[in-house]
C-alpha cells in the first residue's frame, strides 16, 4: 500500500474526515435509535452533494420506508446471507413504490451498527466509487438509503447465488494473499479494508483512484500488533507480486 501513488478527483465529493465511522449496535435494521450521543450524522453534507447532483452520480436514493416496502419489512425469509458490512435482504422495487421506478428485483444491504467492519466513511466512500463505476463483473449499485442511523445499499439481484458469491465469498479468499509470516497475528476486518483500497488503487481511471491522504485515513484506525513493527506490517500484510518482490531483493 506504501507504493499506491495516485490522485482521486471526483466531481464533488469528498468523504469528510471529520464524519464518524462507527455506528450504534443495532440488531435491527428498523429499530429507532437509541442514543443521539452515538448516532451516526443523519444529514451529512456529502450526502445531500449526492442527491443535489444526479448527473454526477445518478444512484437512486430510498427512504427506509420504501425499503421496508420493498423488503417486506425485512422479513427473515427474504434474507439472502451476512458479511463484513452486514445482513443483505431480497427485495422488489413495484411499479407503484414511486413515480419513474421501474418493476425490479433487488439486494438490500444493510449496515449492521457497530458489528460491522465498515463506519460512514467507508459506507459513503463504497457510494461514490460504485456509483461511478460499470462494469459486467461487478454487482450495480442501483441506489442508498441514509436516514437517521440507518446506512443501506441497494444493488440489481442476481439470480442463482451471484448476489451471495460477489458480496461475501471472496471476503474468505483474500486471506490468501496474506503474508503467511504473520501467522494470523492481524484484524481479518482490517485486511478485508486493505485489499479493498488496493483494488481502488488499480483501477485504470487515474480519476477513480483514491487520493493519498483519503487512503491515510481509512488505515489508520487499524491497529497494529505489538508483535508485529508498524514497517513489515506495511511491507507485508498484502503479500507482493514475485516480480516486484525480485526487483526489490537485487
Amino acid at each position: 500500500m506504501g507504493n499506491c501513488w495516485c490522485r482521486w478527483e471526483p466531481s464533488i465529493y469528498r468523504v469528510s474526515s471529520n464524519a464518524k465511522s462507527e455506528s450504534p449496535k443495532d440488531q435491527s435494521p428498523s429499530a429507532k435509535p437509541r442514543n443521539s450521543d452515538c448516532r451516526l450524522p443523519s444529514n451529512p453534507k456529502e450526502v445531500e452533494d449526492l442527491r443535489r447532483d444526479s448527473a454526477a452520480n445518478p444512484l437512486i436514493a430510498f427512504t427506509f420506508d420504501e425499503l421496508k416496502i420493498i423488503t417486506g419489512n425485512f422479513r427473515q425469509d427474504h434474507l439472502l446471507g451476512g458479511g463484513g458490512f452486514g445482513s443483505v435482504f431480497k427485495g422488489f422495487i413495484t411499479d407503484d413504490l414511486r413515480q419513474g421506478l421501474q418493476p425490479l428485483p433487488v439486494a438490500v444491504k444493510v449496515h449492521d451498527g457497530d458489528n460491522s467492519y465498515q463506519g460512514h466513511r467507508e459506507w459513503l466512500a463504497e457510494v461514490i466509487f460504485l456509483g461511478q463505476l460499470s462494469h459486467p463483473n461487478l454487482v450495480k449499485l442501483i441506489g442508498y438509503c441514509c436516514e437517521d442511523d440507518h446506512r443501506v445499499l441497494i444493488y440489481e439481484y442476481m439470480a442463482r447465488g451471484s448476489v451471495e458469491n460477489n458480496l461475501f465469498s471472496k471476503k474468505k479468499k483474500v486471506l490468501d494473499i496474506v503474508d503467511p509470516r504473520l501467522e494470523g497475528d492481524y484484524p481479518i476486518k482490517g485486511v478485508h479494508k486493505a485489499a479493498m483500497l488496493a483494488y481502488h488503487c488499480l483501477n485504470k481511471n487515474p480519476k477513480a483512484r483514491p487520493l493519498m491522504r483519503d487512503i491515510v485515513d481509512s488505515l489508520e484506525p487499524l491497529q497494529v500488533s505489538d508483535e508485529v513493527s508498524t514497517e513489515e506490517t506495511v511491507i507485508t500484510v498484502i503479500s507482493e507480486a514475485p516480480d516486484a518482490a525480485e526487483k526489490r531483493n537485487e
